[in-house]
């Protein structure tokens, strides 16, 4: 008898219309994955009856429920649509300009005499495509720093050296891809289910109803970046010997982003003593078990909670100083393609240190920190009033 292997298990999913209840077959995707395995969960209560037997005499099963695990390498649109219920906002596009010859270049911004940069709808953390003007240096991907109406400050993210030049050339600069963040209203709630399709066995498993409940980025040295999410479902179906989403859409073929081939900023400032940071964000789900039915009957969500764990190398007071004063900061990590030519950015703008501390050892001091994202409200022009804000270029 064939026993069933991992490496020939296919994994697919498709949103849900209705919580809860299974999509049409058709349009599913597989996923990529390191590991992605999900579960039927049952509440089970037994007998507290006193028996000369000294005995338990019955033990029954109760509320259904699922639960999900994907662990995966950070790869271009793969995990696009868990990333969005995880913030509870689809990606959509971002500002542009159109293809304008009153754009200017300085040493460290794009100008313009009229328009405004701030009415285009770009935003502080975005990755943006400029073409068009005629110093190469000028061209390429860039991350906004600030926004002002006739100004849009930019740091070069592939190599770029940027020079004066007089407007005149027909240049565009857009937001490229999709983004992403925690919104103020209008915020989505979105289900999927999974199936778990075991090839060589014929065996087919189908979960309901599964939310992301939480989702991590880690992001270390000599490492590539790798994203996991946990899920909370409603139900689970019995398996059957029939796979269910019988032609899913392949898994993307995007390259894999690695940790070291990005840029970090606190407050805007390059930084390149940080060795390790882990984001964790938290939707804290909760769900409802009812009677006169075996399955979970309702569930709600908490507040999108986001927080930070990092460690650094010990050479001067700023992550001190910053815990010590409660001084609010923001983060922005920027992940680069082998080629340059994509990206995939993580903005908070607001974030506490909550604690630090330091090790020892024959070796280089290294300072650990935790903390908080959280929601901005301050006034800067151009600073999305969320907790976190993420961009993946390869969406369209």
């Amino acid at each position: 008898m064939a026993s069933s292997q991992g490496i020939n298990k296919v994994v697919t999913y498709k949103k849900e219309v209705t919580w809860g209840t299974k999509p049409s077959s058709t349009g599913g995707q597989a996923l990529r994955r390191v590991t992605g395995s999900f579960q039927l969960e049952k509440d089970t209560y037994a007998s507290n009856e006193i028996l000369t037997t000294q005995q338990v005499r019955d033990m029954r099963h109760g509320t259904r429920r699922s639960s999900g695990a994907l662990s995966g390498e950070l790869s271009g649109a793969a995990y696009a649509d868990f990333i969005a219920a995880a913030v509870r906002k689809d990606f959509a596009a971002g500002g542009t300009t159109g293809s304008s010859t009153g754009l200017a270049s300085t040493a460290t911004a794009v100008t313009r005499a009229s328009g405004s940069f701030v009415t285009d709808g770009f935003k502080v953390g975005d990755v943006v495509n400029i073409t068009g003007f005629v110093a190469a240096g000028n061209n390429g991907l860039f991350l906004v720093k600030t926004v002002a109406a006739l100004t849009l400050t930019v740091a070069p993210l592939a190599g770029q050296t940027r020079v004066i030049e007089s407007a005149g050339a027909s240049v565009t600069v857009a937001v490229k891809g999709k983004k992403t963040y925690v919104p103020t209203s209008g915020h989505t709630d979105d289900s999927f289910t999974f199936e778990e399709w075991y090839a060589d066995t014929s065996i087919s498993r189908t979960f309901l109803g599964e939310q992301v409940d939480t989702m991590s980025l880690a992001l270390q040295p000599n490492s590539l970046a790798t994203i996991d999410f946990g899920f909370m479902g409603k139900d689970a179906e019995e398996a059957t010997a029939s796979q269910y989403f019988t032609s899913p859409t392949a898994i993307t073929g995007n390259g894999i982003y690695s940790a070291p081939d990005g840029f970090l900023f606190i407050n805007g400032v390059s930084n390149g003593v940080v060795t390790g940071l882990n984001i964790n964000l938290a939707n804290n789900i909760a769900q409802e078990a009812v009677i006169g039915s075996n399955s979970i009957g309702a569930k709600s969500r908490g507040k999108v909670s986001v927080t930070i764990d990092g460690s650094a190398i010990f050479e001067d007071t700023t992550v001190l100083n910053y815990f010590d004063a409660e001084t609010e900061i923001s983060i922005t990590y920027v992940l680069m393609s082998a080629d340059n030519t994509n990206a995939f950015s993580i903005h908070m703008p607001r974030v506490k240190v909550g604690s630090v501390s330091t090790d020892d050892g024959e070796k280089v001091v290294i300072l650990s920190f935790s903390g908080a994202a959280l929601e901005y409200t301050g006034a800067t022009t151009g600073v999305e009033a969320t907790t976190i804000q993420i961009q993946d270029t390869t969406l369209v």
